[in-house]
């Protein structure tokens, strides 16, 4: 099996409303011990859902269940057994890459009844039969993952509290194959078989209906946006290469008409700014921090034109300044079809806008490189080190996709009446509703609207969003 999806994401951006029934939580958890670790909340500790599943190369079908992840450990026995050292059909494996066009195998799994927060010692437990370490991260919302190291074992212990914000609160987990990691074995990568998290059990009223708006993105990693951002920040690279052909035209009118539409989608209010680069020591800010005037950028956007190197670092350094003096949360969108060729160090300098104290992370499109391994890695790497996330996109349409996801979309939840019944945000906790009928619109351009939505109580209404011919269409689930 290689690039087998859990959830049927297909090649379309998929936004979920999730509109869930009481939970029915309040039952006393007692204490259980696993291998060595006790959890307080015993079997409620572990994951309970599973968000998403890439398998990569090589995973054959006895091993490619994501299901096998949840629950408490199952694999092996506390004497010991072949499946804490190997293959275990009570687990799920993430396959190796067998080169940098192979999908990397990736799990993403939901707490729903309880939370992983920070303890004394250990905090989040991975039991892992076959050896083979695993990229670890978590999240509050299932789009921002910020990385908490890597893990082997049964248990594999992660300490999420040098990675955190004091009192931060989260209900996923993301586990990633290691690059380089080859295995033949029947199971290769890494064979998941439980996670545990230390962390209180979650509560919900009895008799109301819980809710929350997804956005389900596509892609090898989940390209997404900081939710609680309020500035935007585009940074476009233009040198020579994205005056090359692509989809009829060229890399750089695609990018600049995607990025008009991203403008359109982005809230009104928005402090948004944006800068080029293309030269050594040569950078542009077309725009500084301010208040969204969405056709006097589009028509700068407009003008702009392609030449030059690619001064990653310098384009980066730049920023440094451009962002001085913002306390609020930012999010960066830097999009660029190559590497650094200007002999600077971008990691490094998108790691110094961290180490400044900056309230940021960048998310990285990598423009039609994924033949190009080293400026794939590099773009990569850049988004890791602030704690974003990275895109290929390969088209026009994928270009758009990606961007498009990086629109932190409003809706509003309307009762039977007419009455608004929330106003939310995507990527953010989502309302808590009594059974009924609602209407939910989304603030896309145009609005998509999708009535008669039926939120009954034990149950989960899904709403999908699939963007197509510069629009939305909805269909209910």
């Amino acid at each position: 099996m290689n690039g087998s999806t859990f959830i049927g994401m297909g090649k379309s951006i998929l936004l979920g409303v999730v509109l869930l029934g009481a939970l029915g939580l309040g039952v006393m958890a007692e204490p259980a011990t696993y291998f060595g670790v006790t959890f307080p909340q015993g079997d409620l500790a572990f994951a309970d859902r599973v968000v998403d599943y890439v398998a990569a190369s090589c995973v054959r079908g006895a091993y490619d269940d994501p299901e096998e992840a949840l629950g408490p450990p199952d694999a092996c026995n506390e004497g010991g057994c072949e499946g804490c050292l190997g293959c275990d059909t009570h687990a799920v494996a993430l396959g190796f890459r067998l080169s940098v066009l192979d999908n990397r195998g990736y799990l993403v799994l939901e707490f729903v009844d309880n939370i992983l927060v920070d303890v004394t010692g250990d905090d989040l437990f991975v039991y892992n039969t076959n050896g083979h370490p695993a990229i670890v991260e978590i999240s509050t919302d299932g789009y921002n993952f910020v990385y908490v190291g890597e893990t082997v074992g049964y248990p594999g212990r992660i300490d999420i509290g040098p990675y955190i914000s004091e009192g931060e609160e989260f209900r996923f987990v993301r586990l990633s194959d290691v690059p380089a990691d080859e295995d033949h074995s029947r199971c290769p990568g890494p064979s998941i078989d439980a996670v545990g998290a230390m962390g209180p059990g979650r509560q919900t009223v009895a008799g109301e209906a819980f809710g929350s708006l997804e956005l389900q993105p596509i892609g090898e990693l989940a390209f997404t946006f900081e939710h609680t951002a309020s500035t935007f920040f585009i940074i476009l690279d233009t040198s020579s290469s994205m005056g090359d052909a692509i989809d009829g035209s060229t890399k750089i009118e695609v990018a600049k008409s995607v990025i008009i539409d991203l403008l359109d989608n982005l809230p009104d209010g928005s402090l948004v700014g944006m800068r080029i680069f293309a030269g050594c020591e040569k950078s542009r800010l077309i725009s500084g921090v301010e208040p969204l005037n969405r056709q006097w950028l589009a028509n700068e956007v407009k003008q702009i034109q392609p030449g030059g190197t690619t001064p990653l670092a310098f384009a980066l350094e730049k920023t440094k300044e451009d962002l001085a003096g913002i306390n609020d949360p930012q999010l960066v969108l830097l999009i660029s079809d190559g590497m650094e060729t200007c002999g600077g160090d971008p990691v490094a300098a998108a790691k110094d806008l961290i180490r400044a104290g900056y309230n940021l992370r960048i998310h990285v499109v990598g423009f039609d490189v994924r033949t190009n391994s080293d400026a794939r890695a590099q773009l990569i790497e850049i988004a890791q080190s602030t704690g974003g996330a990275y895109f290929d996109a390969q088209s026009s349409e994928e270009l758009r996709q990606a961007l498009a996801l990086a629109a932190p979309f409003t809706y509003t939840v309307y009762d039977a009446t007419g009455n608004v019944a929330y106003v939310g945000r995507l990527g953010q906790p989502g309302p808590e509703l009594a059974p009924g009928t609602y209407s939910v619109v989304i603030d896309t351009t145009p609005p998509t609207t999708i009535s008669n939505v039926i939120v009954q109580e034990q149950e989960t209404t899904l709403i999908t969003v699939q963007q197509s011919n510069g629009g939305y269409q909805a269909e209910v689930e």
